[in-house]
């Protein structure tokens, strides 16, 4: 039997973290075992890739139109395989080292699925037995795909089949799902040039998001060609060997499509493992955890998007730290008070703290403040006039409980609605103080003076 003082399962951007931040700060032995690529979901098939592909996509559009600035372009073609050999060279850019940074800090590498199998107990594949004190599951998640009559055990895409598997632009693509992945798949094959259906049962664009951003991204997306189908039901999927998919949609026509993307969600990868031996309760599909990330198995952590919750790889930063901080007698407790997030789209859709929706259900009077780029000189000069800045405040204290932005690099934008959540500033602050001109940030500045007014109102 192998003994490690700290065994970590899954060598993604939190399991990675913890493992070389536990190496270069004490002496224990530390095990790691990865069963795919040695990066994770965001390295190989999520963030990187997409993003990468994305501002190809970008690209493209930019250069169609051109004729918009009185540029001359000519015809605008996509090299799909070209797109895809920058792709492959940036992932390797960051995963090319493979085992090396581990091996010289010294943390013991197992390439393999190794399972835990009871208290301080794990397997590899092969059988070999291992014996950890302290267990850290960051197993990533899998995708999940809606209970649709026809799509099990059928070839339809997940985000990894999305970049990896296609040698060609397809003609069509169905994407069932309008959340983020779903919508950056969207957008970026319909750039390509592939004719783009998006399916989604809620009844707008990006349900998680505030309503006025998923609003206010439905006329980019269409100024793009996709075909925005929400509030829809799709009740069967039939694979055509040869040609394609068949949806059928309550109440509407057949939507026929050569390729199918199912993006509906995602929920951690623990089956396999023998949690009840081991002592780890769930809760539906999640470990149930305390403040600290520890599980209900003395012992055995969870983190990153193995908790179910937020998955971001800058919250898989934040709790590899928050586990190291524990592992090595300084814990401290979570806060996601204020979690940023960003939909790559274009524009991009960038969010952090409450919704409007979500701020009343909790049951706060609430007050908010929208600001259109359509009215920022900028935005106008680019030629992106699509998007809003939308605040969020508690209308009793004036605390800004949270913000939405729907721009043109809206995630860089957001950093400023960042500040004053966690700082907890004053609004009216932001609202006074003299920004730039022209730019997209003088509509932050707008939405920032007009809520203030509104705080003042009695």
């Amino acid at each position: 039997m192998e003994r490690f003082d700290v065994f970590v399962v899954g060598a993604g951007a939190c399991g990675s973290e913890i493992a070389l931040t536990l190496a270069g700060q004490s002496g224990l032995r530390i095990g790691l075992a990865e069963r795919d690529r040695l990066g994770g979901e965001c390295a190989n098939y999520g963030c990187d890739p997409t993003k990468t592909m994305l501002q190809s996509a970008k690209v493209a559009a930019q250069a169609r139109r051109a004729g918009r600035f009185g540029v001359r372009t000519g015809t605008v073609e996509v090299d799909f395989a070209k797109v895809m050999a920058r792709v492959r060279e940036l992932v390797a850019s960051s995963t090319g080292e493979g085992h090396k940074p581990f091996r010289e800090a010294g943390v013991t590498v197992v390439p393999e699925e190794v399972r835990l199998v009871g208290p301080r107990r794990l397997e590899d594949a092969s059988g070999r037995r291992i014996h950890a004190e302290r267990i850290v599951l960051a197993v990533g998640t899998d995708p999940t795909a809606p209970p649709i009559p026809g799509l099990e055990d059928s070839p339809y895409w997940t985000n990894r089949e999305a970049i990896w598997a296609p040698e060609r632009v397809p003609a069509s693509l169905g994407v069932i799902g309008a959340g983020p992945i779903g919508v950056e798949f969207a957008q970026l094959y319909a750039r390509f040039g592939s004719r783009v259906t998006v399916l989604e049962a809620a009844d707008r664009l990006l349900p998680p998001a505030d309503a006025d951003a998923g609003a206010a991204l439905l006329p980019a997306l269409e100024e793009d060609g996709v075909t925005v189908l929400t509030g829809v039901k799709v009740t069967a999927a039939e694979h055509r060997a040869g040609s394609g998919w068949v949806l059928r949609v309550e109440g509407r026509r057949d939507v026929e499509v050569t390729e199918l993307l199912v993006a509906a969600g995602r929920r951690p990868r623990l089956s396999g493992h023998d949690l009840a031996a081991a002592g780890v309760e769930l809760d539906g599909d999640r470990p149930v955890l305390d403040q600290r990330l520890r599980t209900t198995a003395d012992g055995v952590w969870a983190a990153g998007d193995a908790t179910g919750e937020l998955l971001f790889t800058h919250v898989a930063d934040y709790e590899a730290a928050l586990v190291v901080a524990d592992l090595l007698g300084r814990p401290a407790q979570r806060d996601y008070r204020v979690v940023p997030n960003v939909t790559y789209c274009d524009p991009e859709v960038a969010g952090v703290g409450a919704t409007e929706e979500a701020a009343r259900e909790d049951g706060r009077e609430v007050a908010t403040a929208l600001v259109r780029l359509a009215d920022n000189e900028r935005a106008r000069i680019a030629g992106q006039p699509h998007g809003i800045v939308k605040l969020v405040a508690d209308a009793r204290s004036g605390e800004l409980l949270g913000g939405h932005l729907v721009a043109e690099s809206a995630g860089e934008l957001l950093g400023e609605v960042i500040a004053v959540m966690a700082g907890r500033i004053p609004v009216g602050a932001v609202g006074a103080a003299i920004h730039p001109y022209p730019t997209l940030s003088q509509s932050v500045q707008g939405a920032f003076d007009q809520l203030a007014r509104k705080l003042d109102k009695p």
